[in-house]
């Protein structure tokens, strides 16, 4: 099968991962429309490329990769750099736990495109990544109080901990299979 020069999926997932300085910059000067306006892009491009994917038949195993590895550099950075800005709102364990769980996911067992398939509890973390990125910035950038830092705070440390189970969980199935054989 042939697949195009130029893979509009994969442009829109690199070009997310690439957005992640920027974000960082923005939140580190406080140019708060500028991360909000990353943020943005993030979250839409993320919607959208898998399915312009599979409507242009441009799915392939190397833009699943491409699409995790951007996802995970956009919220990392996004979570870093809110800690840095505010540690009060987001705790420093929470990018850190990121990294060691897509560390886990990414690079240990079989490296097919049935292994990188998240387990809905990942999927949900991963989710969860970008909205605690996504509703920090949007406070800041309009200056809202909607959700009360001290709940924000908390959702972190939920997620923390469902990041340690996620990875607990992927770990022990990943012992037993290699238990039970091929």
């Amino acid at each position: 099968m042939r697949y195009p020069l130029i893979n509009i999926p994969n442009v829109l997932s690199v070009l997310r991962g690439v957005c992640a300085p920027v974000f960082l910059w923005a939140v580190l000067t406080e140019c708060w429309v500028i991360a909000f306006g990353v943020t943005v892009y993030a979250v839409v491009s993320d919607l959208i490329d898998g399915p312009i994917a599979r409507r242009l038949s441009q799915a392939t195993d190397l833009g699943t990769r491409i699409d995790h590895t951007a996802d995970f550099i956009f919220s990392f950075i996004g979570l870093v750099s809110l800690a840095i800005h505010d540690g009060s709102v987001v705790p420093a364990a929470l990018p850190l736990l990121q990294l060691c769980a897509f560390l886990e996911y990414t690079y240990t067992g079989p490296q097919s495109h049935k292994s990188l398939l998240p387990s809905r509890l990942g999927k949900y973390n991963g989710i969860s990544y970008f909205v605690v990125v996504a509703t920090v910035t949007t406070q800041y950038t309009f200056q809202l109080d909607w959700i009360p830092s001290d709940l924000i705070l908390g959702f972190c440390w939920l997620l923390v901990a469902s990041t340690v189970i996620s990875m607990i969980f992927r770990i022990v199935i990943r012992i037993r299979d290699k238990q039970n054989g091929p």
